[in-house]
């Protein structure tokens, strides 16, 4: 199974966003990162984000594997408390998920809402 994962951060980044690419590469083969991509906050006043798209092989079902991506955030303090749009440490989504046979089983809604999601996206597809 491949996976194309968003990973976003506006505290602490680079040092948010390397923590998760090890924690990732423990996960997945065959890795690819698209180029760190800077983006203002979007829906509330703060800290610029810096936005990157990691791609990989897994053999995980999507459930297993992304209650995996929420134990990295919180690994990095992410605040599940905090309001949906506001600072954090780290952020991980699922865009897109594809079977073996090139067939996409899960496509995000932010691929199309938001250009930190397409841009680096568009690098590794």
């Amino acid at each position: 199974m491949k996976y194309y994962l968003s990973l976003g951060s506006n505290i602490d980044p680079k040092l948010n966003l390397d923590k998760a690419i090890t924690a990732l590469k423990i996960l997945f083969s065959e890795v690819e990162c698209s180029s760190i991509h800077q983006t203002k906050a979007e829906g509330f006043d703060g800290e610029d984000f810096l936005n990157l798209v990691f791609c990989g092989t897994c053999s995980l079902p999507f459930e297993v594997l992304n209650k995996k991506l929420k134990d990295i955030e919180d690994e990095t303090g992410r605040n599940r408390k905090a309001p949906k749009f506001s600072a954090r440490t780290l952020d991980i989504d699922i865009v897109l998920q594809i079977s073996d046979d090139e067939e996409i089983l899960y496509e995000s809604d932010e691929i199309i809402k938001y250009t930190f999601v397409s841009d680096p996206l568009k690098e590794l597809l």
